[in-house]
């Protein structure tokens, strides 16, 4: 591994070292922008993990704006690189990955979870029938039997892994149990980043990914929602998590009709997601969809429709095929 892939998930340290703004994400700097002085200017959104910043006066990676800043040449800020990050380089051997908080943290949950049970025959499975959940995930939901809880206190959990289109793991969303029954506390759901807060910005298609990808896929925002969808509607159904990651999703190749699940928020912000989603994806012509569907209940969301039978709304979208 070379210095610059060793600074990959560094820079916000590098930065910092040498007195420099920091990872603003999608925000610009409110001082001076370190090479051209001007106030407002200056973003660094860190977008491919190299640094990657712009300003009114050029953009580049990290080692782009230290040669502008410090007037060195790439080898010697390669060399002070390697100190600041704690990067070695013997002669016939591989450097060590530095591991971050983050990576040591994705690393435990990642082999914790490939030692859990599957959902069938535990206290997992009774909670989803009690919801009127019946078809159970294929992929990417575990049942945890000792999950240890803020307080002390060790309780069960549905632990479910959300990756993005490069199936990098991104987020663990985590529900509390309590003897087969949803746990009545304030954090009885939790999403863990999995993944620095950079690379999570701009993940694309983040989903827990419960079913194999079909010409026909759906998405939801909530887990239970997105399987009480699979139960009333018989195709495979991927949740997003939230309504932020709905308007990022973009539909994998293969699929040819996607159909978006909204909750009827009293705010709005679910059937917004929804129709940001259906937006982007059949205006994009790199994608297979042929049409995209946004469906919605007259309230609530589709574990309500299950177990209520409640009405549901839908409007269409065909793509416009090239002449």
């Amino acid at each position: 591994m070379n210095t610059i892939e060793a600074a990959k998930g560094n820079w916000a340290v590098i930065f910092n070292h040498f007195k420099l703004p920091g990872i603003t994400g999608k925000r610009h700097y409110k001082d001076e922008c370190p090479a051209c002085k001007r106030k407002g200017k200056f973003r660094c959104d860190d977008k491919y993990g190299n640094g990657d910043w712009i300003c009114s006066c050029g953009k580049g990676t990290g080692f782009d704006l230290l040669r502008l800043v410090t007037k060195k040449d790439f080898k010697t800020l390669a060399a002070e690189v390697d100190q600041i990050i704690g990067r070695t380089f013997v002669k016939g051997e591989a450097p060590k990955k530095v591991e971050t908080d983050t990576a040591e943290l994705r690393k435990k949950v990642t082999e914790r979870f490939q030692k859990l049970k599957y959902l069938r025959g535990t206290d997992g499975e009774s909670y989803l029938k009690g919801r009127g959940i019946n078809v159970l995930p294929a992929e990417a939901i575990r049942f945890e039997p000792s999950q240890k809880t803020h307080g002390g206190k060790v309780m069960q959990a549905l632990w479910s892994m959300a990756t993005d289109a490069k199936g990098q793991l991104c987020y663990l969303h985590r529900t509390l149990l309590d003897d087969g029954k949803k746990a009545l506390r304030e954090d009885a759901k939790k999403m863990t980043r999995m993944q620095e807060q950079n690379y999570c910005d701009h993940a694309e298609s983040v989903a827990v990914r419960m079913f194999p990808v079909d010409t026909t896929l759906g998405i939801a925002e909530g887990i239970e929602t997105a399987l009480s969808c699979r139960e009333l509607y018989k195709f495979n159904v991927w949740s997003v998590l939230n309504t932020s990651l709905m308007k990022r999703f973009k539909v994998p190749m293969g699929v040819k009709k996607l159909i978006i699940f909204a909750d009827s928020d009293w705010h709005g912000a679910g059937h917004a997601a929804a129709f940001h989603c259906a937006n982007i994806n059949i205006l994009d012509r790199s994608n297979d969809l042929t049409e995209v569907k946004v469906v919605f209940p007259d309230s609530g969301d589709f574990n309500d429709v299950l177990l209520n039978n409640g009405n549901v709304r839908e409007i269409n979208y065909i793509k416009k095929v090239a002449a």
